[in-house]
């Protein structure tokens, strides 16, 4: 037998062992067999304290052990139904058990633990939580002052490199945490050394631009210009070779090595190298390829293809988001606008020339407008526009006229001087929570009267 020095000594050269490269379930597993062998005790074990810390986790135990014990592992054994085996968790203190059988209050053990004669337990606490309980038996000689400090020091070796691992595997499960979502949103980052005119790119470059190597990168700020177009070149080098701190993102047209051209959007800052002076610029490189074809999409949808005004689509989104900013004034007036005579057009010149009369007459009421005001294409030759900021009926008869002399005026198309005119009926409103469909319906009913009184006119719906 090994006196306490020599026992402690050889002990801390097994521990030298468990290191951060070692999975938990190996650090824990040898470091509980360095226990048993340090301790020169017969079995061992190894369980941790759940943060409840009303619950145990069962389920480690030396090799030897496992050879006569048949308890089986379990997430959440009760601290309650524990024997005084887990008294230091309740105690917080190492605990000795020299004759375990004749203790009265020992209580039960886990099933199909082996017997015990003889027990040691400490705990390990940490951040005020009892964080692991180790604990060895059935030494031949008594356990002493000597085998707590050899197994407090196996125990907190244990809990230090277990906590680590702990640690590493979060920052590598973030890490391809980062990596999935990179690949899911095809981002690439990158870093910029100014006085070096360095550029390093991360794996996604490949996957980007469609490199046939992992290692065909543009390695300084020329070679990455070659895969960006022309046009950018001046914002693209602006951007990596300026000193601003504050953050810049810019759309840019990229190349990809297959020769596809994609959008892409480039985000960069700098900032102060750590050691010694200059600038590194630290950023981001996404292909929006995606994202540009459902704004795209988005657009269109909301876009009537013709005039290029919104159409019926954009407007109702206008009145659901309560039409941003509307000033101090709040009140609205809702022009509904029907052509006068333009049936004739189409009939005696044709649809190309009465599809240019619509291009015409769009531009002429965005011109009639102020920024705040929205014109849209209903369909056919009907139009609306809604007129914000309205305190009252002069204000929205004033851009009704507006509204028909711009319309009223002589157009030539085509070769063709072609006149038309312009119906209005408009409703107030107070407020912006407005039902679209009553507005609607209470315009288009003036309208009716405007279109009667033989157009060319407006009508204020009361």
């Amino acid at each position: 037998m090994l006196n306490s020095s020599d026992r402690y000594l050889a002990a801390v050269q097994e521990l030298e062992k468990l290191t951060t490269d070692l999975t938990e379930s190996d650090i824990v597993q040898q470091g509980v067999d360095i226990a048993q062998v340090a301790t020169e005790s017969r079995i061992a074990y190894l369980h941790f304290l759940n943060e409840d810390q009303n619950t145990i986790e069962l389920g480690v135990w030396s090799h030897d052990t496992i050879g006569y014990c048949n308890a089986v592992y379990a997430r959440h054994y009760p601290i309650e139904s524990a024997g005084i085996w887990a008294d230091t968790a309740r105690t917080r203190l190492p605990c000795i058990h020299n004759d375990y059988a004749a203790q009265s209050n020992k209580r039960g053990l886990p099933d199909g633990h082996s017997p015990l004669y003889r027990h040691l337990g400490v705990p390990v606490v940490d951040d005020g939580l009892v964080r692991l309980l180790i604990g060895v038996g059935n030494k031949v000689a008594e356990y002493e002052q000597a085998d707590i400090e050899i197994l407090q020091m196996i125990a907190r070796r244990i809990w230090s490199v277990t906590r680590q691992r702990r640690r590493l595997e979060r920052y590598i499960d973030l890490g391809k945490r980062f990596v999935h979502v990179q690949e899911i949103a095809s981002i690439c980052a990158l870093e910029y050394d100014l006085d070096e005119d360095s550029l390093v790119f991360d794996g996604m470059f490949s996957s980007i631009f469609r490199a046939r190597h992992a290692t065909e990168r543009p390695n300084n700020l020329h070679e990455f210009l070659a895969l960006v177009s022309p046009a950018d070149h001046e914002t693209v080098r602006a951007a990596l070779t300026g000193t601003e701190l504050a953050r810049q993102s810019l759309r840019i047209n990229c190349l990809r090595m297959t020769g596809e051209h994609f959008p892409a959007e480039l985000k960069i800052e700098h900032r102060a190298r750590e050691v010694g002076q200059g600038m590194i610029g630290i950023g981001i490189l996404q292909d929006i390829s995606e994202l540009a074809m459902v704004e795209d999409l988005k657009q269109r949808a909301d876009k009537d293809p013709l005039t290029g005004l919104p159409n019926r689509n954009r407007l109702q989104t206008f009145f659901l988001q309560g039409f941003g900013r509307r000033g101090s004034i709040d009140g609205f007036a809702f022009h509904y606008i029907d052509l006068d005579d333009f049936k004739p057009v189409n009939d005696q010149l044709g649809h190309p020339v009465g599809d240019e009369v619509l291009r015409m007459i769009s531009q002429r009421l965005q011109q009639t407008v102020r920024k705040d005001d929205l014109v849209v294409r209903m369909g056919g030759d009907e139009f609306a526009i809604v007129q914000t900021g309205v305190d009252s009926p002069r204000a929205a008869s004033a851009l009704a006229k507006k509204i028909i002399g711009a319309v009223g005026a002589p157009i030539f198309v085509l070769g063709h001087t072609v006149s038309v005119g312009a119906s209005v009926g408009i409703t107030l409103c107070t407020g912006y929570q407005c039902p679209l469909q009553e507005i609607s319906a209470a315009a288009d009913r003036a309208l009716y009267r405007a279109k009667a009184a033989g157009g060319r006119c407006h009508v204020l719906e009361p």
